[in-house]
């Protein structure tokens, strides 16, 4: 075993050696410019908003600028492509909404969930239910928030035992909970419409535009937020409770207290993507919200952009649906492109921890003098 490992380490080193280091001397001579070129933007960007949302070089800006533009124009570009990346696009950004709401939990505070997929679900059968159960003509603006609130409901009702436990016990717990959710859908199937689920949600709009936006604002704001809760006070005792519960507790604050504000957090997040979802198609069932696949989905896309960084969740919710709803279908087909998806996730596990998106991020940092 202890052989294994080294050997592991061994093939991690020589790939940085190889690839990574003299990768990161050409990208140096070659970005060095454009880092200038944007740092002016990044002055004014850090004297303003630095200190709500992190300060960041040229570079790091520039990257930033780019990624809004390429979103904001996806309708002029995403149509001239081969396959449905309109669709797709738009579904990824309601699932980078679920990979951070997913991070802000569990990538912060290392209470990992393998649950997550319920809270999504409780917003997206609420919605259902409301509509084929209590009132068809039942309007928008009052089903949205009363499934977000369902999901909150849930998540204190997970959270507020289960975050007094640690280690694997909370995982389980998370477990359990989105396998209960899963056998109520079948075995009270008068209620819950069964395997099939509903089709009786309301669409936003099928105009493939409009629907994108639908989705990439939300996204967004959402990202905004999140990202101005880790970079405060909270988010930095979030990410101590990762690191030492122990001396959080010694320093006099309540780590349970913190951990279910990120909770809290989490199911809001999880329920506006769960509401986004469900009018996204009109279609609500448990293969599409509640399978614990969904939730490992979530974990992978925070563990390919890198955990604990807001950002990288929407990078990495980005790369994976691509991947797995175009290119990888493409290339190898439908059944084997989940073979390739899997087995990049466990590349990333390996050689790079911290996530494709966040290692860019970093380096881009580096280039600009930014090694934090």
């Amino acid at each position: 075993m202890s052989e294994d490992i080294t050997r592991v380490g061994q093939l991690r080193s020589t790939v940085r050696k190889t690839i990574l280091e003299p990768g990161g001397r050409a990208a140096n001579r070659v970005l060095g410019p454009v880092d200038r070129a944007f740092q002016p933007g990044a002055n004014l960007f850090n004297r303003t908003l630095g200190s709500y949302f992190g300060e960041v070089t040229g570079l790091q800006l520039g990257a930033l600028v780019v990624s809004l533009l390429a979103l904001f124009s996806v309708p002029t570009w995403a149509p001239l492509l081969v396959g449905n990346y309109m669709r797709t696009l738009t579904l990824a950004c309601i699932w980078a909404i679920f990979a951070m709401g997913w991070d802000i939990q569990s990538g912060y505070t290392g209470y990992i969930s393998f649950g997550h997929s319920v809270l999504s679900a409780a917003a997206g059968y609420t919605t259902a239910l409301l509509v084929v159960h209590v009132n068809p003509d039942m309007a928008m603006w009052l089903t949205i928030p009363l499934s977000i609130l369902a999901a909150l409901l849930l998540g204190l009702l997970i959270g507020l035992p289960s975050l007094r436990l640690s280690g694997p016990y909370f995982s389980l717990v998370t477990f359990v909970a989105v396998l209960l959710f899963y056998r109520l859908t079948i075995g009270f199937s008068g209620t819950f419409g069964g395997e099939n689920g509903f089709q009786a949600v309301d669409v936003f709009t099928w105009d493939f535009t409009m629907r994108y936006y639908y989705m990439l604002i939300p996204m967004l704001f959402i990202a905004a937020a999140l990202t101005f809760v880790a970079r405060s006070n909270v988010g930095m005792i979030l990410v101590a409770i990762r690191e030492n519960e122990s001396a959080v507790s010694a320093a006099g604050l309540n780590p349970t207290k913190f951990k279910l504000w990120s909770f809290v957090l989490s199911s809001l997040t999880m329920g506006i993507g769960g509401v986004l979802l469900a009018h996204f198609g009109g279609n609500v069932d448990p293969y599409t919200f509640v399978v614990v696949e969904r939730s490992i989905e979530m974990i992978a896309m925070a563990v390919i952009g890198g955990m604990s960084s807001v950002l990288g969740p929407i990078g990495g919710a980005f790369l994976f649906v691509l991947l797995r709803d175009e290119v990888l279908r493409l290339w190898f087909g439908h059944s084997t492109r989940w073979v390739m998806l899997w087995l990049l996730v466990l590349f990333v596990l390996v050689f790079a921890r911290d996530g494709l998106f966040r290692m860019i991020w970093h380096r881009l940092g580096a280039i600009g003098g930014d090694e934090k």
